[in-house]
């Protein structure tokens, strides 16, 4: 199944318009996987946030705490490469060029206007065959930093 990108304008049919989430997601590298170019889209991106905090159990009943401050956090991304008509799946070369890029390097990721620094720790490719050609990415990252 090729992919089919649609623009859609506020004055059709759904009286919204829509894309493929990339105004809202800034992470290098892998931006440049999305889009007609890659033929790929965001499927989801999840940003978990932790705090480092010790508890301490009273005799009293009473939980006290101690917080000390940032703890590291995760961030996903993951999304689809779709075929182009000939079966081949565009997305996954620039995939490779994404890792080779990420591996080992600070990068400043923008999640709705909260921007965080993160570490890519793993990535995955899952290309399937049914009911057509396709292929699910994903990419994880450590947050190391952010300014919440």
């Amino acid at each position: 199944m090729p992919a089919a990108f649609f623009t859609l304008g506020s004055n059709d049919l759904f009286q919204q318009s829509s894309g493929y989430g990339q105004s809202l997601i800034s992470i290098p590298e892998v931006d440049n996987i999305i889009g007609s170019n890659g033929l790929a889209i965001y499927n989801n991106v999840g940003l978990q946030l932790s705090e480092t905090i010790q508890y301490f159990l009273t005799f009293d009943d009473v939980i006290k705490f101690i917080h000390f401050g940032k703890g590291v956090g995760t961030l996903t991304a993951e999304g689809t490469l779709f075929s182009d008509c000939y079966g081949n799946i565009p997305g996954i070369s620039k995939f490779r060029s994404a890792i080779s890029a990420l591996r080992g390097k600070e990068q400043k990721i923008d999640i709705g206007g909260i921007v965080v620094t993160a570490v890519m720790t793993a990535s995955q490719v899952n290309i399937v065959g049914d009911p057509d050609t396709m292929a699910q990415f994903s990419f994880n990252f450590s947050v190391v930093n952010h300014s919440l």
